[in-house]
């Protein structure tokens, strides 16, 4: 028996719901429609998608709903083993699972493309109101995503016109948001011009971000602004079983990094960074087909994105120099192909994908003191083939296997124009080790038992790998190589429950990762050296619960960590040991009014080498979301969201933010939390 429904979801996709097996739709439903659907039956909906594994969801309701300088970042603070890092006004990096995104031990995807080569900078170059929804696959996923997928995947689904395109063509131009924040007077706003029909779908969207220096309960914390302008689009043309898509996006962004793991110890002492500006071009082309008699449904697309970035450090404070670096040119280019499968009690999908990260333009230091200009390294091509196959397969009733395997084959290259100051002997090497190659397999096997229709257990063990990638094999001006280093491999293991009714959802995780061959950077005569520092490991417990009474809803997110270097016998830095937040909101006759409690515990097991001790604190959140239809029945679907954060002034710093331990504690080191801040943001949910 086959039955055919719609989820929220743009993601085409199979999924087991008791003894019959649903087909998402390639429709999707109305604004109003996803109005009505609750954050339970959403999360219901993608715990079938991914069966084994651990996800959570950031609805586009709650991303129209929020407010503050957080950027996309600060969308993920209510995602259990998700931490935001601050590092400007807007800038920042995710601890996913204990490990920060600097590390490339999590990535970043964009309807599901991978995005790659600036792992900070990238997150600050997407408009958190063109988005569907953020999934985010807690844990390892290397068998889904290829190489660094080991403790997390975040994942931004963009929008697309979802009316009916069998009508006459129509567009039509409308505000998404309008924006205001008090801490860093700042403002945000959207506006797209939508509509379809005759086959087509069409959305264009222009948006602009701007923010001045952001207060804090220690005062104003210099260099924290930022700006960021761009457009985006997303067209489609449907024609029987095939719809033909484009999608792409342009962006501009000047940020300021005032503290943080880049400009440590941060303008509080005088050291500055600015990415001034920083571009970013994506296209991408595919196109969906259903019903073959080969396959369900096939997905089929290239893509190009290009990021060109003038970075300029200021370390004449501290006697050092002051340069501007170009980093242009740095370009990844991809393809996919992808098959979807019913078959009896299985749901397959398997494919290929090809990812290369080409770098053919050196980056170029120049000495603002002295005019001089240099170049750091060689250009380089780092390529990635990939195969893989997932499949999940109903055994029983009340059991489903879900099984996944890949195989990734990667060339890393480098060219033959030599960098500044590149010496004879470096010049035998890099001439003569031009090109190497290595191959990783990885997989993942798990299990959902349903007890009973309301509760569930979960078992995931998978096996997971960080390339080195091309750094570490080549040196350069200041890096020193390391032929013989090896890709990182991780086992995770994970068990967990889950409950829900019509009225709960409840999931309770154990987790572990063990870390071979780890890769760590070192300093070493001046320069950094990769190398392989041994084992070492991370675990803890996640813990997400949503509940809805009648007119009252709760949510409650905790995560506890730990992590260990096994070779060094000392703890992992930059763990938060335990965080979490509890919401209780009411929806009354004109909307909705929500208190969040956010809470970190201080970390106290460091390494004193890198890091500090910190100490606890809390800080309280107060939303009021007004319906204004109930003011103007013309006025459907707008929404007025008002909020105060930090309502209390709490004086904080992120237990997973980076310092340099050599300078005393102050306002950048580490850099301290935003501090009470208004705001108001319209929103057109349509």
């Amino acid at each position: 028996m086959k039955k055919v429904i719609t989820f929220i979801t743009i993601t085409s996709c199979f999924v087991f719901a008791n003894e019959d097996r649903y087909i998402l739709e390639k429709t999707v439903v109305s604004g109003d429609n996803l109005q009505q659907q609750n954050i339970i039956n959403i999360l219901n909906d993608y715990q079938q998608e991914y069966l084994t594994r651990s996800v959570s969801v950031v609805t586009q309701q709650e991303i129209l709903s929020s407010g503050g300088s957080g950027g996309v970042q600060g969308l993920l603070e209510t995602v259990p083993g998700v931490v935001y890092s601050r590092s400007g006004g807007v800038g920042g990096q995710l601890s996913v699972r204990g490990m920060n995104s600097n590390n490339s031990r999590s990535i970043i995807a964009i309807d599901g493309v991978r995005v790659t080569g600036r792992s900070t900078l990238e997150l600050n170059m997407i408009d958190p109101n063109a988005l569907e929804g953020i999934e985010i696959i807690r844990g390892a996923a290397s068998s889904l995503y290829g190489s660094n997928a080991i403790n997390g995947v975040v994942n931004f689904k963009t929008r697309r016109y979802k009316g009916s395109i069998t009508a006459p063509f129509k567009l039509s131009a409308k505000v998404r948001t309008i924006e205001f924040n008090s801490v860093n007077t700042g403002a945000a706003s959207r506006i797209e011009i939508l509509g379809g029909g005759d086959g087509w779908d069409i959305l264009v969207g222009a948006h602009g971000r701007k923010g001045r220096d952001f207060k804090s309960p220690e005062g104003i914390i210099e260099k924290s602004q930022y700006q960021s302008y761009g457009t985006d689009f997303n067209i489609g043309y449907t024609s029987g079983d095939i719809r033909y898509y484009t999608q792409g996006k342009f962006q501009k962004a000047n940020t300021y990094n005032a503290g943080g793991i880049h400009a440590k110890p941060g303008s509080y002492f005088g050291i500055i960074r600015n990415e001034d500006p920083m571009y970013e071009y994506y296209l991408r082309t595919g196109a969906e087909i259903w019903g073959q008699r080969f396959a369900d449904k096939i997905d089929v697309y290239a893509y190009w994105r290009r990021y060109d970035t003038d970075l300029w450090i200021d370390r004449s404070s501290i006697k050092g120099a002051k340069t501007h670096n170009e980093v242009h040119n740095t370009n990844q280019v991809g393809a996919n192909l992808e098959f979807y499968n019913a078959i009896s009690d299985h749901y397959i999908n398997y494919g290929i994908s090809a990812l290369s990260q080409i770098a053919p333009t050196p980056t170029k230091i120049i000495n603002s003191n002295t005019g001089t200009a240099s170049t750091s390294s060689r250009p380089t091509t780092n390529t990635e083939l990939a195969a893989y196959a997932k499949d999940d397969y109903k055994l029983m009733k009340y059991l489903t296997l879900s099984g996944s395997l890949r195989y990734d084959y990667m060339i890393m290259q480098i060219g033959s124009k030599k960098f500044t100051g590149e010496t004879a002997e470096i010049t035998q090497f890099l001439d003569s080790n031009k090109t190497k190659t290595t191959g990783a397999l990885t997989g993942s096997a798990g299990a959902l038992l349903e007890i009973n229709p309301t509760f569930a257990l979960t078992t995931n063990l998978s096996r997971n790998f960080k390339s080195p990638g091309t750094s570490g094999l080549f040196p350069s001006s200041t890096t020193e190589a390391n032929h013989d280093l090896k890709s990182e491999y991780a086992q995770s293991y994970e068990v967990g429950a889950r409950f829900h009714d019509d009225n709960n959802y409840a999931t309770l995780v154990f987790f572990r990762t063990d870390y071979t061959n780890m890769i760590q950077n070192i300093a070493n005569a001046g320069k950094i050296k990769p190398i392989n520092i041994g084992k070492a490991y991370i675990q803890g417990i996640e813990l997400e619960s949503h509940h809805q009474y009648d007119a009252w809803f709760i949510q409650f997110v905790a995560a506890l960590t730990y992590g260990q270097d096994e070779t060094k016998n000392i703890p992992l830095a930059y763990i938060a040991p335990l965080y979490g937040n509890i919401s209780v909101g009411y929806n009354f006759g004109l909307g909705q009014v929500q208190w969040m409690q956010k809470a970190y515990l201080g970390k106290h097991r460091i390494d004193s080498t890198q890091e500090r001790e910190t100490d606890s604190y809390t800080m309280s959140d107060v939303y009021v979301s007004l319906n204004l239809e109930h003011f103007n029945k013309s006025w459907k679907e707008m929404w007025l969201t008002l909020g105060i954060e930090n309502l209390f002034n709490t004086k904080g710093k992120n237990p997973t933010t980076a310092e340099d331990i050599n300078y005393p504690i102050a306002s950048t080191n580490p850099l301290s939390e935003p501090g009470i801040n208004a705001f108001i943001k319209f929103a057109y949910r349509y």
